[in-house]
């Protein structure tokens, strides 16, 4: 073939054969090769990497968001004991999963393409899409983890007013650090990384539900239910507390006394239980979303319409656009739920700052920088500890 029309670009190898090998012999034949990332040539030129581009950019602020909250909490007077430090730790692990956008940012084709332009980046020809992979898979598990032991804390002292995780720190690490270190391990040892879809090394197609999907929900599900129960709670409580104020505990029985000193505990928990109860909606859709996606769009394998889609495009019968839209269509992922699915996902950190980063952490800034300006820092009001409102 003299001539490649777009998006196609001429097989070099091929050439250079005379004929006898192509660049992949997957996306190249009669001289000519679907360029990497091939998925881009189903849509219209540059809507992808626009779009990618806009997640990419969602992704590295909610990282640097999630790394001010962070710092706060090392900073900060009081931060670093149970349960603040559960925030600590979530918005390390939201911080670590934004920022495994940096080996692809400004130029996804690092890690979604092989050396040659046309094969596809995975464990066995790209190391960065390796370490990007990686990166990812840690991040996305640690996250969910962290947050998951916010939520289960939040549960534990609002409904049984107990303190038990603070016992388990070692239990809380293993979960959030050691096991999502685990499959990151195990997919870069099994070399189960490559890219599909996006813009963005993880788990190939094969891989991803054992690896990624399959953990996520194992933490993410039940602690998502658990706080449901913690809402129910607090509405049966909230039911049945009125009018319990105005009792005298000298007139009640100890049975009675225990139980409304156990609602003024919970109507206090509430005014903090919102801000988890958005998290954990946030979260749990963002992975239900992500999930369905894959599970939706990834399953869409039928090849058969590629032939008439070539046909379209070297016949010139439309533009790139145009042949896309008449034969591609319905067998390539759905361009909105990609963006939706990917946005949400990358806005994890925002959404922990924004619940987080309240005003009196604003207030608690101020005074720990008057304290260094009029007292070198020595200026320090120890807080007394809570399980609601150091969080």
């Amino acid at each position: 073939m003299e001539e490649c029309v777009a998006p196609f670009v001429p097989d070099l190898v091929f050439r250079q054969s005379g004929g006898q090998s192509n660049t992949d012999d997957a996306f190249c034949g009669c001289g000519c090769c679907l360029p990497c990332p091939q998925t881009n040539a189903f849509y219209t030129p540059g809507l992808l990497d626009d779009g990618f581009f806009i997640t990419d950019v969602l992704k590295g602020v909610s990282a640097g968001l999630a790394v001010i909250l962070a710092i706060s909490y090392v900073v900060l007077p009081d931060k670093l004991q149970h349960p603040s430090n559960l925030i600590l730790f979530a918005a390390i692990a939201t911080a670590i999963f934004g920022a495994a956008v940096a080996p692809s940012f400004g130029d996804p084709r690092k890690v979604q393409c092989s050396a040659n332009g046309v094969t596809v980046a995975s464990s066995y020809n790209n190391s960065l899409c390796t370490i990007q992979g990686a990166w990812l898979l840690f991040g996305a598990i640690a996250t969910v983890a962290w947050l998951s032991i916010v939520i289960i804390n939040l549960h534990l002292h609002t409904v049984w007013n107990s303190n038990w995780l603070s016992r388990k720190a070692w239990l809380m690490h293993m979960v959030g650090w050691l096991i999502p270190a685990a499959f990151a391990a195990i997919a870069v040892v099994t070399k189960s990384i490559g890219w599909n879809n996006s813009n963005m090394c993880m788990a190939t197609t094969e891989t991803s539900d054992v690896l990624l999907f399959i953990p996520l929900g194992v933490i993410m599900i039940p602690s998502t239910l658990l706080h449901v129960a913690t809402f129910c709670h607090i509405i049966k409580v909230t039911l049945q507390a009125e009018g319990s104020d105005t009792v005298s505990h000298s007139t009640l029985s100890s049975g009675r006394a225990a139980r409304i000193t156990h609602r003024r505990h919970v109507m206090n928990a509430i005014r903090i239980q919102w801000r988890a109860a958005v998290l954990a909606l946030v979260v749990s859709t963002s992975v239900l979303l992500y999930w369905s996606f894959y599970l939706v769009e990834g399953s869409k394998t039928d090849m058969s319409w590629m032939s008439t889609w070539q046909l379209c495009i070297f016949t010139k019968a439309g533009t790139q656009e145009e042949c896309g839209h008449r034969f591609a269509k319905g067998h390539v992922p759905d361009f909105v739920f990609m963006m939706i699915a990917e946005g949400l996902v990358s806005t994890t950190g925002l959404w922990i700052f924004l619940l987080f980063f309240k005003k009196s952490l604003m207030m608690e800034w101020k005074e720990y920088m008057s304290g260094w300006i009029c007292c070198g820092g020595r200026r320090h009001r120890r807080r007394a500890e809570d399980q609601f409102y150091v969080i």
